[in-house]
């Protein structure tokens, strides 16, 4: 943590230090023809010796009392405040006073100029209890606390969607985050076991808590570290299918993200898959076609299924060339153990659920009863 930016020069910062000067220069003025008689001399100075204890006691009692908390601000179910980067003790002391956990920015400034703690302020998220006391407001301001964000990343987000939703809150710079996410040297540093050719389908979709200031690099190295941990889990106790590379494997759990809104019928989706990729066919996917397209579509038209690209799985064989989103849990589980079925088609009703076929006519028939019902939904 950096420490704060102070104005170095108290004689044009510091709160009363020009009226000090004034005073003592206009004192010594009044004084000096005082100083040529010897008994006149030590009767001004025991004058003076008394103005002077009696206006460092006033100042002291003014600085102590300025730097107590304000009971009739302070709340103590919202005391949290946030000292930015490069805040001096002027801003500093601003803040405390406006939540009331100071009375005085001025005595407050002074304090720390007097005792030379001027420069030892750090920033931070605090938050501070009803039994606040000074000594504990001053030693924390010294210890300095990360500012938090908290970020639920949901499940089937793409990188640009993660991308963004980060870029939002100042947690990264979007072009940045995903220039990284397509640099091969760094992917590999982080993913060995999976070398991918693009971060997508790696960010696992969690809640996270990310401190103010991280970089791209130690956001991303946080996401990757918690998929290889998920990974890890659901390996343990299963056997993959054989004739698929980790990142099919991950590129057909987003497929799979992408498609199911039931967690029940997610392995029976990732069986479809697997027996059409086995037979040959093509997947079908409408949320390749999703990805494909850059956007989510509440509804596909006919000319959607149309468009050129390596992931439509409507034209083009196989699996995408990388994932289309960042599978959960759950899809991970289910391309990993898809169900044994023989289904080859599905449909959606409008509740999120499907129904599922063998062959190409129980699915037609499927859709027409259900189009018939006004339930079905393309």
């Amino acid at each position: 943590m950096e420490k704060h930016d102070m104005i170095p020069h108290p004689n044009r910062v510091l709160p009363g230090y020009r009226f000090i000067r004034f005073l003592s220069q206009s004192i010594c003025r009044l004084f000096r023809p005082v100083f040529r008689d010897r008994s006149r001399f030590l009767l001004a100075v025991f004058a003076l010796f008394c103005f002077g204890f009696i206006f460092l006691v006033g100042q002291a009692v003014w600085i102590y009392n300025g730097v107590q908390v304000n009971r009739k601000v302070f709340n103590p179910h919202d005391s949290t405040i946030d000292i930015p980067l490069g805040s001096s003790v002027f801003q500093i002391g601003s803040l405390l006073e406006e939540k009331g956990l100071i009375k005085n920015r001025k005595s407050f400034i002074w304090y720390l100029y007097l005792t030379g703690q001027q420069n030892s302020l750090k920033a931070g998220h605090y938050k501070f209890g009803p039994d606040l006391t000074f000594r504990h407001l001053l030693r924390e301001l010294k210890t300095g606390r990360p500012i938090i964000y908290r970020v639920t990343i949901p499940e089937g987000y793409t990188i640009a969607e993660i991308g963004r939703l980060l870029s939002t809150m100042g947690l990264v710079d979007y072009d940045r985050f995903q220039e990284l996410l397509h640099d091969r040297v760094f992917l590999r540093s982080q993913l060995i076991d999976f070398a991918p050719v693009s971060g997508e389908g790696f960010l696992f979709p969690d809640t996270y808590e990310f401190a103010k200031g991280a970089t791209e690099e130690e956001i991303l190295s946080v996401f990757f570290q918690r998929f290889r941990q998920v990974w890890a889990e659901v390996t343990r106790e299963v056997q993959p299918p054989a004739g698929f590379t980790p990142v099919e494997l991950v590129t057909l759990a987003s497929i799979v993200e992408g498609e199911a809104k039931v967690e029940a019928e997610r392995p029976i989706i990732a069986g479809i898959f697997y027996n059409r990729l086995r037979r040959g066919q093509l997947l079908q996917s409408c949320a390749t076609v999703q990805y494909a397209l850059g956007e989510r579509k509440p509804r596909l038209l006919y000319k959607d299924l149309q468009v050129d690209s390596p992931y439509n799985t409507y034209l083009y064989k196989g699996l995408p060339p990388t994932p289309i989103g960042n599978p959960g849990r759950a899809s991970l589980q289910a391309a990993l153990s898809p169900a044994d079925t023989d289904y080859l088609y599905f449909f959606a009703k409008s509740d999120g659920t499907h129904v599922f076929s063998r062959t190409y006519r129980e699915h037609l028939r499927a859709q027409n009863l259900l189009a018939q019902a006004g339930e079905g939904k393309n």
